[in-house]
């Protein structure tokens, strides 16, 4: 069975978001785990390498509320998505454009390496 391409619509609606508020670099960057079952991503752990890595500012994380969710399926603009496969589940990572928070390519590109090295791609 296939898996339904990742849409702005499915990533949005389907997935708590997760974002770095503090770090312009990773705006409109998401981790998403899914709404409906496990990611077997330990998100705390997660953010420490990020943040360990420089990716990832000090402040706490953010999440999508739920409330939000449409205007930000009005607002973002998918630029790029990838789906990785952990011990227990998946999740993704998303790239948008936002007209006040653009992402930043050379951040998304040290997200891929930084999360290509530790699990698979789906």
């Amino acid at each position: 069975m296939s898996t339904p391409p990742l849409t702005k619509e499915l990533i949005i609606d389907r997935h708590v978001l997760t974002f770095d508020p503090s770090d312009k670099r990773n705006g409109s960057l998401y981790i998403g785990e899914p709404l409906d079952g496990d990611s077997g991503l330990h998100l705390a752990t997660a953010l420490a390498e990020l943040r360990a890595a420089g990716l990832w500012s000090n402040e706490p994380e953010k999440q999508v509320p739920d409330a939000h969710r449409a205007a930000y399926r009005e607002q973002l603009a998918l630029v790029a998505a990838v789906a990785y496969q952990s011990t227990g589940g998946s999740f993704l990572i998303a790239r948008f454009d936002h007209p006040k928070f653009p992402s930043d390519a050379a951040r998304w590109d040290a997200w891929l390496a930084f999360f290509d090295a530790r699990f698979t791609r789906v």
